[in-house]
């Protein structure tokens, strides 16, 4: 899995809307939003009509209160205060932090532990946190790490205060740690595309750091074109795919950028929580069509740390749409792909 930092670096390459020169003009009747948030960039186009009138100080505001929940690079925000608690009694947690936990729960029982939001001890570990390492952690420091990460160690409760319902989550080990980026970045999409919705708007798109939410159409009239760029850190710009898109959701892992080689040997970032170690496969990019990216964000992370075979078929199993692409011995490319995912390739953009 990626820390919040690392994630980003990646995503902000591999996906590109595509809306067309003059897309955000006034004579188009949409307006773009833009600035930053998470260490990296949010956009958001939409068609004013109505009471569908929004501003950046608005989205700013919003994803502001997203980070004091659940940002672990600001020292007062909820999550930074869970983990550095030391104790070990259930804590009443906001309903957005219980929901993620609950959802993270959820993939990491349908991808048999290889999505874990514990495994922040061992991603700084091998290198890819706050703290860039030149060598390979000894086997004692793995051991170390690796005895404070496993989601049977986070648990979550439900409870009811008359007709609110309250979450509380506790630490079942000292020195359990969730870090949320692979599912923060979509779910903030997510809460920005509601609050949308909610002001009556039909037609937008939600973009940050390369996790993207649409709804109705583009300004050109059509699906938005989401291109999705080519694994091949030689190559940048380079287009795999297109896809078009409608009330759909889309997010791209990859490793083709983020790696560290020591000693010469390449070591990627995605750790997989099941060895303690980095991931070990062919695969290097998923990308994953759901309706809301926060599932979009956890899938194609619990997806690359599977492999070809079995994220496959996890995603058949559970009738996702995805493109996995994989490296050969040779340096080719290959793509691997479910059934429900063509439906949304442009063969030929115009």
């Amino acid at each position: 899995m990626l820390t919040l930092k690392k994630c980003r670096s990646v995503a902000l390459s591999v996906l590109m809307v595509f809306t067309g020169v003059g897309a955000c003009s006034p004579e188009s009747g949409y307006q773009s939003i833009q600035g930053a948030t998470m260490g990296t960039y949010y956009k958001v186009q939409f068609k004013n009509g109505g009471q569908c009138v929004s501003s950046q100080a608005a989205v700013d505001a919003q994803l502001l209160a997203f980070n004091q929940s659940l940002s672990t690079y600001m020292e007062g925000s909820e999550i930074t205060i869970f983990n550095n608690d030391l104790g070990s009694n259930f804590t009443p947690v906001s309903n957005r932090f219980g929901s993620v936990v609950e959802a993270a729960t959820s993939v990491w029982e349908q991808s048999d532990g290889a999505f874990d939001v514990t495994v922040g001890p061992l991603v700084n570990l091998w290198g890819f946190g706050p703290a860039d390492s030149g060598d390979f952690p000894s086997s004692a420091a793995q051991t170390a790490a690796f005895a404070s990460v496993g989601m049977q160690n986070l648990e979550l409760q439900r409870t009811r205060e008359g007709s609110v319902e309250v979450f509380s989550v506790r630490k079942n080990v000292p020195g359990l740690y969730v870090d949320f980026s692979a599912l923060a970045k979509g779910l903030g999409v997510d809460e920005v595309a509601q609050s949308l919705v909610a002001l009556g708007c039909g037609d937008f798109m939600v973009d940050i750091g390369g996790e993207v939410r649409t709804m109705g159409l583009s300004p050109k009239a059509r699906p938005w074109r989401i291109g999705i760029e080519a694994p091949d850190a030689t190559r940048r710009g380079i287009i795999q795919r297109v896809l078009q898109l409608t009330n759909q959701s889309v997010a791209t892992s990859g490793d083709y950028r983020n790696f560290r080689v020591v000693d010469g040997v390449r070591v990627d970032h995605v750790v997989d929580p099941r060895s303690g170690k980095p991931a070990d496969n062919s695969v290097v990019s998923v990308t994953v069509v759901h309706e809301q990216a926060m599932w979009a964000d956890a899938y194609a992370t619990a997806l690359m740390v599977l492999g070809a075979d079995a994220g496959i078929q996890m995603a058949e199993k559970l009738g996702l749409a995805v493109l996995v692409i994989t490296k050969t011995s040779d340096d080719r490319f290959v793509e691997r792909y479910t059934p429900s995912m063509t439906q949304f390739f442009l063969e030929f953009p115009e």
